[in-house]
C-alpha cells in the first residue's frame, strides 16, 4: 500500500491534467464507439472493459499523484493466483501489464496534441511507478501461490501414497515428513474423460484437483495426480463408516468440475494399511473392466461388476462362456438383439421399440440366436448362461 508520501507529493502540471482530460475523452469515445472523436483507435484491447477500468484506475492515480492503493491492486494479485493456479508462466503475466503500460503511453501522447514534451515526461515517470507497483504486487502473489500449490508436504504426500500403494511401512517417511496417517484408506483412482490437456491445462488442472484434496483432513488425502487422472488413498474417518463411498462419489465430482470433464472412477471398501496394495490392484481392475463393459461416467465399486469381474478372471470357464457366442459373430443384429433383449429385463415388446422393429423380428431373432448358439433365451438356464457369455466376451475386451 502507498505511503501517505507517495500519496501527497504535489500536484500534476497543468499540462499534465489536459492529456489525462483528453485521454478521458477518448476512452469514453472508444468506450461509447464514437468514430468522430477517435477516427480509428490503434489499440482494439482498449474496447474490453477490464483494460478500460485499469486504464481509467491508472490515469486517475496520475492525476492524484499517487501510485495504486491496496483495493485498486486486489484485481491485479486476484489475476496473478489465478495465472499460476492456471499454469501461466510469470514471464508472460508481466509481460501482459507491460503491455498495458506502453499502450497507456502510447494514448498519453496521441492526447498530448502538441501539449509541451515534459507533460509527456511527468505522464511516463507516474506510468512507471505505477509498473513498478503493479509487477511488484504480480510477482509477491504469483510466487506465493506457487509456494503454496508446490508445498513441501505435496511431494511427500505422493511418496506416501507410492509407498502404501506398493505395499511398504509407510510408517516412518510419515513421522519423518510430520504427516498423519490413517488407520484405513479406500482406494478412488479417477480417469478423466476428453483428449489429453496441453501442459499448461494439465498444471491448472492438477492445481485445481489439489485444492479440493487439500481441504480434506486430519488425515489428509494421499495423492498421486497423473495426465489422464489420479489415485487418491482417502482416509476413513471416525463415525462415518457408512459415508466413505459418498465421499468417493463426491471426490470424483470435484475433480470432474475442477476438470472440466466426465470423470469415471472405482473405489475399494476401506482397508488397513497393510491391505492397500491389494487395495489398489483392486480399484484399477475395476476402472479397466468399467471402460471394457462400455460402462459411462461414474463411480463404480465391487458390488457393481461383481459378476462381470469374475467372469473376467483367466478361467477354462470363461473362455468356454466366450465361445458360445462365436456362431452368433457373423450376424451383429443378433448379439445386438441378444444385449438389448437382456437390458430390457426379457420384456420382447420393449425390446422392438428400443430396436426400431417389429416384435416379431425379435421372436425371429431369438429363435436364430437358439439355432446358431444351441442356448434357449426363454429359459433360465439359457438366459444365465446367454447373459455370462456376454460379460465374459466383454470382461475380455471383446465386442458383445
Amino acid at each position: 500500500m502507498p505511503s501517505e508520501g507517495e500519496l501527497t507529493r504535489y500536484a500534476p502540471d497543468a499540462a499534465v491534467i489536459a492529456i489525462l482530460d483528453r485521454l478521458d475523452v477518448r476512452f469514453v469515445a472508444l468506450e461509447q464507439g464514437d468514430r468522430p472523436v477517435v477516427p480509428a483507435s490503434r489499440h482494439p484491447e482498449l474496447l474490453q472493459r477490464s483494460t478500460r477500468r485499469f486504464f481509467a484506475l491508472a490515469a486517475r492515480a496520475i492525476r492524484e499523484n499517487r501510485t495504486f492503493t491496496a483495493d485498486e491492486l486486489r484485481p491485479v494479485r486476484e489475476g496473478a493466483v489465478q495465472a499460476a493456479a492456471d499454469g501461466a508462466s510469470l514471464s508472460a503475466v508481466l509481460h501482459s501489464w507491460h503491455r498495458f503500460g506502453r499502450i497507456l503511453l502510447d494514448e498519453c501522447r496521441v492526447a498530448a496534441a502538441g501539449e509541451r514534451a515534459a507533460a509527456l515526461v511527468d505522464i511516463a515517470a507516474a506510468v512507471l511507478r505505477l509498473q513498478e507497483v503493479v509487477t511488484r504486487a504480480v510477482v509477491e502473489s504469483y510466487e506465493s501461490e506457487r509456494i503454496a500449490l508446490e508445498g513441501d508436504e505435496q511431494p511427500s504426500k505422493e511418496l506416501l501414497a507410492r509407498l502404501l500403494l506398493a505395499g511398504q511401512d509407510a510408517d516412518p517417511t510419515a513421522r519423518w515428513c510430520g504427516i498423519e496417517l490413517a488407520d484405513e484408506y479406500s482406494v478412488l483412482v479417477i480417469r478423466r474423460g476428453g483428449p489429453p490437456p496441453d501442459p499448461p491445462g494439465r498444471w491448472s488442472d492438477q492445481s485445481r484437483t489439489r485444492r479440493v484434496i487439500d481441504g480434506w483432513g486430519p488425515p489428509p488425502i494421499l495423492a498421486i495426480l497423473e495426465v489422464d487422472g489420479a489415485t487418491l488413498l482417502v482416509p476413513r474417518k471416525a463415525a462415518a463408516d457408512a459415508d466413505w463411498y459418498r465421499v468417493a462419489v463426491e471426490l470424483a465430482a470435484a475433480v470432474s468440475n475442477t476438470a472440466a470433464a466426465p470423470v469415471t472412477a472405482a473405489v475399494t471398501e476401506p482397508a488397513g494399511r497393510g491391505g492397500l496394495e491389494a487395495s489398489g490392484g483392486l480399484a484399477r481392475e475395476l476402472l479397466e473392466l468399467a471402460s471394457r463393459m462400455g460402462r459411462g461416467p461414474g463411480v463404480y465399486q465391487l458390488k457393481d461388476l461383481a459378476l462381470p469381474f469374475q467372469l473376467s478372471r483367466p478361467t477354462a470357464g470363461q473362455q468356454y462362456l466366450a465361445d458360445r457366442l462365436l456362431p452368433l459373430d457373423p450376424y451383429p443384429e443378433l448379439l445386438e438383439t441378444l444385449d438389448a433383449y437382456l437390458h430390457h429385463d426379457l420384456d420382447r415388446a420393449r425390446t422392438a421399440h428400443a430396436l426400431g422393429v417389429h416384435p416379431n423380428t425379435v421372436n425371429n431373432r431369438l429363435g436364430r440366436i437358439r439355432d446358431l448358439a444351441g442356448i434357449d433365451p426363454g429359459c433360465y438356464e439359457g438366459i444365465m448362461t446367454l447373459g455370462s457369455a456376454l460379460d465374459a466376451r466383454r470382461a475380455r475386451g471383446g465386442n458383445a
